[in-house]
């Protein structure tokens, strides 16, 4: 008994010693493809197809994401490289905005902007769910989101409250394009993808399916989420919640308003080409009623003009002035954009070049005349932008939303949420309200077409079929 529970300490040390090594290793390969440019903090987020680093980009100061991700061949690479052209065409104050791409043969080196507030789910209070004012915004600010993707024929395909994050300022922002898809008007698809729980009835039945109306089905169980706190559809088993799926049969509290239960039960209608569009959710009663809402961010996120402040501060660091402005204007994420971003990020929050400026301290040398226009005397500006950060109270309450068990399966690829660990900017006061968040990885179980499901899926887990 004894020699099989030292066994078993020294087993499970050997276990968390590889661990560390993997990830040391893993730091070290980041550190290698970002050498110079960014300080590698930590391993936030780990699953088997992405890694999410922390990461503190060093000219600016500014932390930033990275997620990692193994290109492989044939089927993972053609995903990866569909989720970087998703994510390089994506301009919209509530999608997480990317900043670089560092591409090598084998990984490919995400830069995001992060998140302060962490997940949805863990903002929800159990039970209870959110107050209908506040699930208004945040839904709100979700759909818009969700309908700027169908304008642009891009499907997620797996919304849900772990791929939406809350700014530093509270403000929600859709991520992980892992499972997104473009799509033509009328066109079917087939991969039989996302989480259980956000599954449409088509979905359970197998059968081609309409992207948007499936977005549109998975929003449905999300706003019952933000007003009740719990998904609608579960069970003891997956043929449980599947039946109750199939039947759209639910339950809302009798408190909840009639635009409300109206909004979701349109949403949650079983006939897909009977769902509402984006364009017709976000102008229903219950959107469009008045009380608080949060104020309108700008609709330019990447700049259009030059700002000559910034194009001059970037010169004293070492950027030529012709490059930098080409690498913005065209859209090519790559350092000297990434850089432009963090830059006016600062500057229109009102912080100025903290970053630059304590490494030319540093080093021992005068502070470029350059930085100085970058230094704003008064406060930031109404409605400013990082490519990351916009301002909005955040909900004053404090609670949790219990998650079910990662489960993967051996040998499939995996996407990983998004979970960014943002500093409190400038021109923020500190949220009270807020606790530091560990990503949970992403479920996925991959099945053949035509086999079936053996053990039937957890709720909560996410599948992808061949």
């Amino acid at each position: 008994m004894g020699v099989g529970f030292m066994m078993s300490i020294e087993s499970s040390e050997r276990s968390v010693v590889r661990r560390v090594c993997r990830d040391l290793a893993a730091s070290s390969s980041l550190e290698e493809a970002l050498t110079g440019r960014y300080e590698p903090l930590g391993v936030v987020g780990q699953g088997s197809f992405a890694k999410v680093f922390l990461a503190r980009h060093i000219l600016t100061g500014t932390k930033v994401a990275v997620k990692v991700l193994r290109k492989g061949a044939g089927a993972t690479l053609s995903w990866v490289l569909s989720e970087l052209d998703i994510m390089k065409g994506l301009e919209h104050p509530h999608v997480v905005q990317l900043l670089e791409i560092v591409e090598t043969p084998g990984t490919a080196y995400v830069v995001m902007e992060h998140m302060a507030g962490g997940q949805l789910g863990q903002h929800i209070p159990e039970v209870v769910g959110l107050w209908e004012d506040e699930a208004r915004v945040l839904f709100g600010q979700v759909a818009s989101a969700v309908g700027y993707c169908h304008a642009q024929g891009i499907a997620h395909r797996d919304v849900k409250a772990e791929n939406v994050l809350l700014d530093a300022a509270g403000r929600a922002k859709l991520c992980d394009f892992g499972l997104a898809c473009r799509f033509r008007a009328g066109e079917k698809l087939g991969l039989l993808c996302g989480t259980v729980a956000y599954w449409a009835p088509e979905l359970h039945r197998r059968e081609p399916y309409d992207g948007p109306a499936v977005d549109v089905w998975s929003l449905g169980v999300l706003l019952i989420l933000m007003l009740t706190g719990r998904v609608p559809f579960t069970g003891a088993s997956y043929e449980q919640a599947k039946e109750q799926v199939l039947q759209a049969r639910y339950h809302l509290p009798f408190h909840l308003s009639d635009e409300a239960q109206s909004l979701v039960s349109w949403m949650l209608t079983l006939e897909p080409a009977h769902r509402p569009t984006l364009q017709q959710i976000l102008g229903h009663p219950w959107l469009s009623q008045d009380g608080e809402r949060c104020p309108s961010p700008p609709a330019e996120l990447l700049p259009k003009r030059a700002d000559t402040s910034i194009l001059l501060a970037m010169l004293d660091l070492g950027y030529g002035l012709q490059e930098t402005w080409v690498s913005v204007a065209m859209g090519q994420f790559d350092e000297a954009m990434a850089t432009y971003l963090l830059l006016h990020c600062q500057k229109t929050h009102g912080g100025g070049l903290q970053g630059p400026a304590e490494a030319w301290v540093a080093g021992g040398r005068a502070l470029p005349i350059a930085l100085q226009p970058l230094q704003l005397d008064s406060g930031p500006e109404e409605g400013c932008q990082q490519p990351a950060l916009r301002s909005w109270p955040l909900l004053s309450y404090t609670g949790s939303h219990r998650r079910s068990t990662d489960i993967t399966a051996e040998g499939q690829w995996e996407t990983q949420p998004v979970c960014h660990f943002p500093v409190q900017p400038a021109c923020q006061q500190p949220i009270p309200s807020l606790w530091p968040l560990r990503p949970a990885a992403g479920q996925v179980a991959v099945v053949k077409a035509g086999e079936p499901v053996l053990p039937a899926p957890d709720i909560g887990t996410k599948l992808l079929f061949h």
